[in-house]
């Protein structure tokens, strides 16, 4: 799959282009991985650390105040946001103003995620291969591979493939990874 990226996405002054670009926006930006091919929107805040696959997308106006780690294939869309989980409601002793709580947790994109425009996820949330997040909605846990959510917050809204076209889709993008069955029948990685 990466082999149609690199003859559909770009021709070769386009990728020598991009590559040089995305050398200097890895030094620049601290990151720890940017993948052949990937691209970033205008306006985009990639915290250091973060690890970008190969020809993946970030759409204009992305932000995240701690690092993320982005499969290959995946599409973030414009206006994503990923918001910490830093303030601890439950303790009696402490007011509101009082009870933040500064804690980096890496979000994860596995494999061919695709974001849609607006979403915001809770820091720390693993998206699982081949999940698709529906635009506007509101990420607060973890999501199954090869799920589609939507809402405030996020639900199942049907999986993406059956299981034959499931196999299929594996194949030809993730063929390395083997598929088995994860919890209440869902596909898992």
């Amino acid at each position: 799959m990466i082999d149609r990226c690199r003859s559909g996405i770009d021709n070769a002054a386009k990728a020598a282009v991009r590559h040089y670009v995305n050398v200097v926006l890895k030094r620049y930006r601290k990151l720890a991985d940017m993948g052949e091919g990937f691209q970033l929107g205008l306006q985009v805040a990639v915290p250091a650390g973060s690890r970008l696959g190969r020809y993946g997308y970030i759409g204009n106006g992305f932000s995240a105040e701690s690092p993320i780690s982005v499969g290959d294939l995946c599409m973030i869309s414009t206006g994503v946001s990923i918001v910490a989980n830093d303030h601890d409601p439950d303790d009696p002793e402490e007011p509101m103003r009082l009870a933040f709580r500064w804690n980096h947790r890496v979000t994860v994109f596995e494999t061919d995620v695709w974001i849609g425009h607006g979403a915001i996820l809770r820091s720390g949330v693993r998206l699982g291969r081949g999940a698709v997040v529906a635009a506007g909605s509101v990420v607060t846990k973890d999501v199954e591979p090869f799920s589609i959510v939507g809402g405030n917050p996020a639900r199942l809204i049907r999986m993406r493939f059956s299981p034959d076209e499931l196999e299929r889709h594996d194949r030809l993008v993730n063929a390395s990874q083997p598929i088995v069955q994860g919890r209440a029948g869902h596909v898992a990685a």
